[in-house]
């Protein structure tokens, strides 16, 4: 079961609307940008390849590789930003490929990781929410985290960002299986390699968890818009897929 929660949905309206529906819901909003997307009407430079033999695992044959898997993983829940909102369809479909269909994806534009701003609440009042909800074995339920790209530049160092990433995975209890995808931000490559390092540096302390390395596939020609932050249409099926193979080899470890 999807269901659509708006952007302007408080944080309290979220926990309500999430102990009516259960886990099995989508929440997006609109993506918009003021940047340019131009580039999503021209010819497209070749996507970079994600399949058999690349470094994050594969696509094809998705649903044998979900039942590969031995411990009972049943349901994933997302957490993201404008990114994440733009992959949603691409992201639908390949959970599909891998077997999954008790997925929660709560993304909106210029979330934050540890800041609520307005109706926008932050990724840490989300996984508050979400993990208050969930039932069952914390091992059942797969989390993703697909946010800091509207994180860089707003920290002092690394440390400080590494106490924000902490405070987002506090709520998920410790036993839950942990992917956090990383960022890129073209024009600002010092700040995003700080986010990046704060990043890595909580999920290794944590163990069950893993890094979606974004970072390494956006740069390639055809995958973002001219803001060099945001996918294009393409690049929003190659987000999907560093998301998805990621998953699948984490599964099979």
């Amino acid at each position: 079961m999807f269901s659509v929660i708006r952007p302007n949905t408080t944080t309290e309206q979220i926990g309500r609307r999430l102990a009516a529906l259960g886990v099995a819901l989508l929440a997006l909003a609109a993506c918009s940008s003021t940047s340019s997307e131009a580039s999503d009407g021209g010819p497209q430079a070749p996507l970079p390849t994600i399949g058999l033999g690349s470094d994050i695992g594969q696509l094809s044959g998705g649903a044998d590789v979900r039942a590969v898997d031995a411990a009972a993983v049943d349901s994933i829940v997302m957490i993201g930003d404008s990114i994440t909102v733009g992959a949603t369809p691409a992201l639908e479909e390949q959970f599909a490929q891998l077997g999954f269909t008790d997925v929660t994806i709560v993304a909106q534009q210029d979330k934050r990781i540890d800041e609520t701003f307005g109706n926008n609440s932050s990724g840490t009042d989300i996984a508050t929410f979400l993990a208050n909800d969930l039932e069952g074995d914390p091992k059942e339920h797969l989390w993703i985290v697909a946010l800091g790209t509207n994180d860089i530049s707003q920290y002092d160092d690394v440390e400080d960002i590494v106490a924000v990433v902490e405070t987002l995975l506090e709520p998920i209890p410790a036993d839950a299986p942990v992917i956090w995808v990383n960022t890129y931000f073209e024009d600002r490559p010092n700040d995003t390699a700080e986010v990046n390092a704060a990043i890595e540096q909580v999920i290794a302390a944590r163990g069950n968890a893993t890094i979606g390395p974004w970072n390494a596939y956006a740069p390639a020609d055809g995958v973002l818009r001219g803001d060099g932050v945001h996918p294009n249409s393409d690049g929003a099926v190659v987000f999907a897929s560093v998301v998805t193979s990621t998953v699948a080899n984490f599964l099979q470890s």
